[in-house]
């Protein structure tokens, strides 16, 4: 059901992003403006989980955002540091849980990172950005099997990479819109005891191995801090 909902606002929010990219090439009447030498971001995604076979069948992604300062340092070049958060939460029903069983599971990965951007302008109105991230972050999973007086069973250290495509709707303001793809690597992994259990129904050892890794597909903001007098 979670997977069905993801879908349709995925599609819902292409609809949104193809409407307002005709709409501002139709009804264009002022100058677009360029993406200036300061840079705020700020994006919504859902992260689909790929690690293992336990985190691809009973993992749902919530939300993944992410925001970010960056300066233009050379050229198309720009670096800059921010925020990310990841939250997921297990699937009662694939865990295997009974009506008696329930885990409440849930996975949180946050962190500071830098990342190092470039932008291709193909048109006036488009822009492509070609992005890396990397930084740490902190994990913590916790369920109802946990101490109550604990707010996550586990937190563990680690670090994550992660490279992005945004493709760029330039509008008149300082504002641009942006649809973003990426795919997040981490350093470490999902293990039952994470969740107070020695391990889950059905589910064999082997399901439990490699790192957390998800793809992470939505839109952005884009905000330019300074208003550019010149076009690229």
């Amino acid at each position: 059901m979670i997977i069905n909902l993801k879908h349709t606002l995925l599609v819902v929010l292409l609809t949104i992003f193809s409407g307002i990219s005709v709409f501002s090439q139709e009804e264009k009447q002022g100058e677009i403006q360029p993406i200036s030498k300061f840079l705020i971001k700020t994006n919504f995604k859902l992260p689909f989980p790929t690690s293992n076979h336990f985190m691809t069948k009973v993992a749902d992604g919530v939300v993944d955002l992410n925001g970010s300062f960056n300066f233009k340092f050379f050229n198309e070049f720009y670096a800059g540091v921010g925020y990310k958060y990841s939250h997921f939460k297990l699937d009662e029903i694939q865990a295997r849980a009974t009506p008696n069983k329930i885990y409440d599971g849930k996975i949180i990965q946050q962190g500071f990172y830098g990342e190092l951007s470039y932008f291709f302008h193909p048109y006036e109105i488009l822009s492509i950005e070609a992005n890396f991230q990397v930084g740490q972050e902190s994990i913590s999973a916790t369920s109802v099997l946990c101490p109550s007086d604990s707010p996550g069973h586990i937190n563990k250290k680690g670090l994550f990479y992660s490279p992005n495509i945004n493709i760029y709707l330039k509008t008149e303001e300082v504002f641009s819109f942006y649809l973003s793809l990426g795919y997040q690597f981490s350093t470490t992994g999902f293990q039952p005891e994470d969740m107070c259990r020695t391990s889950f129904d059905n589910y064999e050892s082997v399901d439990y191995n490699g790192n957390y890794q998800h793809i992470n597909v939505g839109f952005g903001i884009g905000i330019s801090l300074i208003k550019p007098k010149n076009k690229l």
